[in-house]
């Protein structure tokens, strides 16, 4: 690659350039959640039906991420983020016109189709077109558009929802879409092209394949029982998918996943690092909106304005790490980071149904600045370890992780929320009886809202709805904090691992020597 004084983009050209892209990507994972109950009432759908909605663009995207660095190599990754970026921009057009739920679940496959790969392929611009000694600043920038576009989502698709048109939720991506791709085909220049002789179909096959399958096994494990046939096989056919590709890959010249990279220490400790960030970044986006509007009433766009502090320290300090990453590595940034991400996730295992907002927002706070202080500087650390014509297939690789880590760690919430849920709510059923003060409490409470209608009869039938709506309301409390409590656990099983990355790093593109 020639020098940036011989052709290449300034840093934050680059970086405005990509993270509108993946901005658009990432926040149309969590923006249309909130929509959903309309959409079931406007297309007469049932809940399972409008799921696909959902689950059909997390499977395409990710199985389309395998194949990202092939088609980056062979016809350049400027391209291939322009029209990934196209791709996308034009199925959330067509998103937007969708007249059911079918023709939905349709146009949100050829969304996928380049949203899943706008995210490694912008990850590879950056390697390829930014300076080593501003890679951790760059990153940090980049990273916003990671970690507070799925903060914001819900908010702004509750306001959205509430104010104007469900298909705003879509069309909202379609000047933003055409913007990048004007931008990058005019101030991006294309990168070096190195078609391969040999097209890896083997690898292609069972890599998406068994990213297909364990990403359905995942998401529809909880619907469908974790030991019914269905899920078994697809998990056992995933597996053996994936032990095939290993055998495959390592005997290929030139693999579709290059997974001789996992030789290289410093980049699969970032891998193993950041997916389990990820899995705890996931945890707390789909726990605390369940919390905030099932538990505590809140709107989703209140809900979104309460969890916007934390998405504001995540972004107040990615740039900030980034900046830091450039002068000291990734090692004394991140043990500053896990640390608060564990203190903070372990106080959410004190929450109850009447905690004090201002508590749980300093939690929350908390939370974004260790995040913030600790994605980046692992992901720029794991990717600068390879050499920079690999840039790609690492990029690859470490997204496809993250894709398989995040729908692992919903799979794992929901069960674990599931479970714990059952089990408060047994032993608090336990210890009721007629003669508990719970009891008397439900009994006083039912009688002051039948004394208002003048009509007591129903005294029994009230208090026991009152008492099964408090059992609910606490035993999902608890079963919440429960989940908090092993992520927290998890956290300190990430802390050796951090403690094994390099302080200081070598020249970016060189041999495979770290640079955090």
């Amino acid at each position: 690659m020639t020098s940036r004084e011989n052709g290449h983009p300034g840093v934050l050209v680059v970086t405005m350039v990509v993270v509108i892209g993946t901005f658009m990507a990432v926040l149309d994972t969590s923006i249309l959640n909130v929509a959903l109950p309309k959409l079931m009432v406007l297309f007469s759908v049932d809940t399972k039906e409008i799921q696909w909605i959902l689950t059909a663009y997390m499977l395409v995207s990710g199985a389309v991420i395998p194949i990202m660095s092939y088609l980056g190599d062979t016809y350049g990754y400027r391209s291939l983020y322009a029209y990934c970026l196209a791709a996308f921009t034009a199925g959330s057009l067509l998103c937007g016109l969708a007249w059911n739920n079918e023709s939905l679940i349709v146009f949100r496959v050829i969304q996928a189709l380049g949203g899943g790969l706008i995210q490694p392929a912008s990850m590879a611009l950056m390697f390829r077109f930014v300076p080593k000694e501003k890679m951790g600043m760059a990153m940090g920038l980049f990273g916003l558009s990671i970690a507070v576009a799925p903060s914001i989502g819900p908010s702004l698709g509750g306001f959205i929802v509430e104010d104007f048109s469900w298909r705003w939720l879509f069309m909202i991506n379609v000047p933003l879409g055409v913007l990048g791709f004007v931008l990058c085909q005019t101030l991006l220049p294309e990168t070096e092209k190195i078609p391969s002789a040999h097209f890896d179909f083997w690898g292609l096959l069972l890599s998406s394949g068994s990213a297909f399958l364990y990403l359905l096994a995942l998401d529809k494990g909880q619907d469908w029982g974790w030991s019914s046939y269905t899920v078994v096989m697809l998990l056992l056919t995933a597996t053996a998918m994936a032990a095939l590709l290993v055998v495959v890959e390592l005997n290929h010249t030139h693999p579709m996943l290059d997974l001789r990279l996992f030789k290289i220490p410093q980049f699969t400790y970032s891998v193993v690092i950041s997916s389990c960030l990820y899995i705890i970044l996931i945890s707390g986006v789909l726990l605390w909106p369940i919390y905030l509007q099932n538990i505590r009433g809140y709107s989703a766009v209140q809900t979104g304005l309460i969890l916007m502090p934390q998405a504001i320290a995540m972004g107040l300090m990615m740039p900030v790490a980034g900046k830091l990453y450039d002068k000291i590595g990734a090692r004394p940034i991140v043990m500053v980071g896990l640390p608060l991400i564990g203190v903070s996730t372990y106080l959410m295992h004190t929450l109850t149904v009447d905690t004090p907002q201002s508590v749980f927002n300093l939690w929350l706070i908390l939370r974004g600045l260790g995040l913030g202080l600790t994605f980046m500087p692992v992901n720029t650390a794991g990717v600068s370890a390879v050499p920079l014509m690999k840039a790609g297939a690492a990029s690859t690789l470490n997204n496809l992780v993250r894709a398989v880590a995040g729908s692992f760690g919903i799979a794992i919430t929901t069960s674990m929320l599931e479970n714990r849920q059952a089990f408060h709510a047994h032993r608090l059923v336990e210890g009721l009886d007629l003669f508990s003060p719970s009891w008397t409490m439900m009994q006083q409470s039912a009688d002051g809202i039948l004394g208002a209608t003048g009509d007591r009869s129903p005294l029994q039938p009230t208090t026991l709805t009152l008492m099964y709506g408090q059992i609910q309301l606490h035993s999902n409390t608890w079963a919440m904090a429960d989940v908090f409590f092993v992520f927290a656990l998890l956290v300190i099983l990430v802390i050796p691992m951090a403690l094994l990355l390099k302080k200081r790093g070598g020249k970016l593109g060189g041999p495979p020597v770290v640079a955090e």
